[in-house]
Parts: structure tokens; C-alpha cells; sequence
């Protein structure tokens, strides 16, 4: 469409109202209506912008190389095959070959007087490579782990870069006729999105930035390291800091970027709003009264029964109102500042309603998939005993170290302790058993008193209804006895009506025999 358009159009119509108001009666009497009536005006102009914070592409871009140099030279761990060959097939023989021949000498096909051993079959070893390494995994999982974070980024930005702008025009007003109300709730909204202003141009960078980032992931994630490893089980949290993951630079990193990841769990903006009040001057006044006259003569235009105004009442009968102009309307709702949760993977207090919300929005989203609710009550129950005890272990792990030390003694005594807390563990969880226990039958009485509730609404609403169907029955017996009571009323009032004009007649005929005899 020409940029103006609309412009150009409302100069051509805005004309013709000029022209037809100054002649038309009904266009002078209405307007002279609404002039008088009790209108309220409301427009807002505004711009509202999200700003996105893009803090953590500094840490993502700085990983990427270290991915990919990973990637290229994935570590691999020579594993070794044993199997019993052909004594000619076999390419390479060591101490296992000499004990295991030893141990069956059935393999044994001849022996001279030297001592000289000829086997027929004997056992021999080879080493392949083999990329599941603890490392290799890991890296697998963070490298879907990024993309899985930059991709729910990337689709919210997409989303919400764009500077909206906001026309809200809000009419109403009601017209007074002799017998008869005309209510005007008009509202207009007008919704464009726009990138070409200063922060629409910033979340445009940062929008670019992260289409770079999300397609080097996406490059990576495709690369020949991860097919290979698509066999191999990702791993889960907590993560073993092995001796390669603490000590090389690039799997720190690595370990480093997970953590990252883990505390960035939701993205969020902030708003920035430009708003104006619009001038209601007499010209604009005008303008919106005449589409308020164009819409209801539309409408008389289109209804099936016949209503016109009155142009009995003179043009300058109604007092003039000023109309009301109002600075804020509650139905007018802004943007406001949000973030969007990405995952929860921490465990502190700091977190522990982000815990309950996702887990809420959890449990709704399986019984949107169509699991029913005992199932899924028992899955969210699930999680969480996974998540505790991953936790836990993690802590005895990281605090009971038992290789750590210099003796056996030593060593046993470290072992003896983790073992003597699981044990504890292990009681721990028959009292939660317990206390559980007691839930539920502190659950079942909640239940038994709300069963008696039931029980005792249901007996009053039977009696409430028992009450309600005779008093329907006492009217209706009232109804009835009115009604006879009206007949026999009416059927008295017929007779007494017959009397008198029987009486009438009666004298009317004694009256003419007796002016017979006079006459004769």
C-alpha cells in the first residue's frame, strides 16, 4: 500500500462530511445529540521495546574453538581384544600367551627333548581405538547441551526483537433520545512491529551474533566426532572431574562452560517504553463524532425494523458537554519485563521456587500428553528423588576421597565411613517411608471429613429442594384458588348483570300493558 494512503483517503472523506453537515437536518441533529450526551475519550500512542540482555555470548563464543579443536583431535583409549588363534595366524604373543598356554596344554602339539614347545593354537592380543572415553562423552553432551541453550535463545529473539508500536483509541459515550439509548464502546488498537529504530537495530546485531553462534553449533553437532559418538550414553550431572577434565586446559574449559551453563537457566529482557497522551482537539472531536454518526446510520441502515431519530427536538435543545479525557484505562496493558526459564538445574534454596514452578509446568505439560494424573504425580515424584540423590552422591564423592590417601589403613577407614553413610542413608529413607506414611493417612482423614462435607451439603440441598418443589406447589395451589375464585367472581358479576336486565325488561313490558289500558 502507498505510504499516505489512509491520509489521503481521510482528506477525500473528511470533505464530503464537511460538506453534507453543514445541509443535512439529521446530521445537524445528531451531532447536536452527541455533543450532549456523556463521552469519554482515550488515546494512547506509544513504542515499546524489548532490550535483551546477550551477557552469555561472550562465554559461548569463547568456547567454540575450544569445541572444535576437541572435535578434530577427540581422545581415544586403546582397548585391548584377547582370542585364541592358529598358532600362523597369531601377530603378536606376550606373558599372557605363555601363562595361558601353560594353563591348557591340551593347546600343546608336540615338545622335543630340548624343551622346544610347538602350540596349535595359541592366545594373542590386539588393541583397538575406541572413542567412549568418560571426556569424549562428556564433550558429546555439551556440545548438544550448547545447542539445545543457543536454539531456545535464537527462537525467543527471533520472536521478540521487533519494537512494537501501540495505537489504542478507547470511545464511549452514551446518547440520550425521548424514549430510547444509544451506547457507543468503541476500541481501536493498532499493533506494528518495526526493526528500524535504535534498540530494533541492537536486538538485529544480537540477533545475527547469535544466528553465527547457533550455526557453528549446528556445524558441530553435525560434524563426524558426533556421529561417531551417537552410540555411546551421554552423561548426566554430576559430572566426574577426571584427572584429564581438571588438569587440561581445554576440558576445564569445557567443565567450566557446563557450569555456566547450568546458572544461566533463564533469558529475560527489560522494556523501554515511549508513550504520549494524543491531543484532543476540537478538529479531532469532530472528526471522531462524525464516524460515530457514520456508524449508527450504518446500522439504521441495516436493521430490519424501522427506527429513526426524532426531528422533532430542536437542534439547540441539548446543553452542550465537554466530553471526559482519560489518562489511563485499566484494559490498556503494556509489555512488561520478563524471562522466559530455560531449565533448573541447580539445587539451592535460592532456586526452590523456580523448582516448584517448573515442576508445576511439568506436570501440566504431561497431562496435556495425555498421562493421567496418578502417572504423572508418580514421574514428578521420580525426578526429584533423582535429582536428591544424584546430589548426595555427587557430595560423597567430591568429600570422601579414599584414593586419596597415603595407607590402606587409611584408605579403609575413608571407605569404611562411606559406607557406614549409606547405611545411615539407607534408614533415613525407611523414616521418610514412615513419614510418608503418616502423609497418607493424614491424607485420608482430610479426605473422610471432606466426603462428610459432601454428605451433608447433599442432604441439605435434597431438603432445600423439597422445601422449594412444595412452595412451587403452595403457589400453584394459590394460582388456582385465584383463578377460581375470579370465575366465580365473574360468573357473579354475569348474573347480577342478567338480573337487572331482566328487571329492565320486565318493567319495560308492565310499563307498555299498563299505557295498553290507558290508551283504551
Amino acid at each position: 500500500m502507498e505510504k499516505g494512503a489512509a491520509r489521503k483517503y481521510f482528506k477525500k472523506i473528511n470533505t464530503t462530511f464537511e460538506g453534507v453537515n453543514k445541509q443535512d437536518d439529521f446530521a445537524k441533529a445528531f451531532l447536536n445529540l452527541i455533543e450532549g450526551a456523556d463521552t469519554t475519550f482515550y488515546h494512547k500512542e506509544r513504542r515499546e521495546r524489548r532490550v535483551f540482555d546477550d551477557s552469555f555470548m561472550d562465554a559461548v563464543e569463547a568456547i567454540l574453538p575450544v569445541i572444535e579443536k576437541l572435535t578434530r583431535n577427540p581422545g581415544e583409549m586403546l582397548k585391548k581384544f584377547s582370542e585364541i588363534v592358529p598358532v600362523e595366524r597369531a601377530k603378536k604373543i606376550d606373558a599372557d600367551t605363555v601363562r595361558h598356554l601353560a594353563a591348557n596344554t591340551q593347546l600343546i602339539r608336540s615338545a622335543d627333548e630340548q624343551g622346544n614347545v610347538t602350540p596349535s593354537k595359541v592366545l594373542t592380543s590386539f588393541a583397538e581405538a575406541d572413542l567412549g572415553t568418560y571426556e569424549n562423552r562428556f564433550l558429546m553432551t555439551l556440545i548438544n547441551k550448547i545447542y539445545t541453550f543457543i536454539q531456545f535463545r535464537y527462537d525467543l529473539i527471533v520472536e521478540k526483537s521487533k519494537t512494537e508500536y501501540v495505537n489504542y483509541l478507547k470511545v464511549n459515550s452514551k446518547v440520550d433520545l425521548e424514549d430510547a439509548v444509544i451506547d457507543f464502546d468503541i476500541n481501536f488498537q493498532i499493533h506494528q512491529k518495526s526493526s528500524t529504530d535504535e534498540i530494533g537495530k541492537r536486538n538485529q546485531t544480537i540477533l545475527k551474533r547469535i544466528t553465527d553462534i547457533k550455526d557453528l553449533i549446528t556445524r558441530y553437532k553435525m560434524s563426524k566426532f558426533m556421529k561417531a559418538m551417537e552410540s555411546y550414553q551421554p552423561v548426566k550431572p554430576p559430572i566426574m572431574k577426571t584427572n584429564m577434565i581438571l588438569k587440561n586446559y581445554d576440558y576445564r574449559a569445557c567443565y567450566e562452560m557446563w557450569v555456566i551453563l547450568d546458572e544461566i537457566d533463564r533469558v529475560g529482557y527489560d522494556v523501554d517504553v515511549f508513550e504520549r497522551d494524543v491531543d484532543f482537539e476540537d478538529k479531532y472531536i469532530n472528526e471522531i463524532e462524525n464516524v460515530m454518526m457514520m456508524l449508527y446510520s450504518t446500522v439504521a441502515n441495516n436493521q430490519v425494523e424501522d427506527f429513526e431519530l426524532s426531528h422533532e427536538i430542536p437542534i439547540n435543545y441539548i446543553k452542550k458537554k465537554t466530553p471526559k479525557v482519560l489518562l489511563s484505562y485499566e484494559r490498556d496493558t503494556y509489555i512488561q519485563p520478563g524471562e522466559y526459564i530455560f531449565q533448573d538445574n541447580t539445587l539451592n534454596q535460592y532456586f526452590l521456587d523456580q523448582i516448584r514452578k517448573g515442576n508445576e509446568a511439568r506436570f501440566k505439560t504431561l497431562l496435556e500428553a495425555g498421562i493421567d494424573e496418578e502417572e504423572a504425580v508418580k514421574i514428578i515424584y521420580q525426578r526429584l528423588a533423582s535429582i536428591a540423590d544424584s546430589a548426595f552422591v555427587d557430595f560423597m564423592n567430591e568429600n570422601f576421597r579414599p584414593e586419596e590417601e597415603k595407607t590402606v589403613r587409611d584408605r579403609i577407614k575413608v571407605q569404611n565411613k562411606i559406607l557406614k553413610s549409606y547405611q545411615n542413608i539407607e534408614r533415613l529413607q525407611k523414616d521418610n517411608v514412615i513419614n510418608m506414611q503418616t502423609q497418607k493417612a493424614l491424607a485420608q482423614l482430610t479426605l473422610n471429613n471432606y466426603q462428610d462435607d459432601l454428605k451433608r451439603i447433599m442432604e441439605e440441598e435434597k431438603l432445600r429442594k423439597e422445601l422449594e418443589a412444595a412452595e412451587e406447589m403452595k403457589r400453584m395451589m394459590d394460582a388456582k384458588k385465584a383463578e377460581v375464585d375470579e370465575q366465580i367472581e365473574k360468573k357473579l358479576k354475569i348474573k347480577k348483570a342478567k338480573d337487572i336486565l331482566d328487571n329492565a325488561e320486565k318493567e319495560r313490558r308492565e310499563k307498555k300493558i299498563q299505557e295498553l289500558k290507558e290508551f283504551n
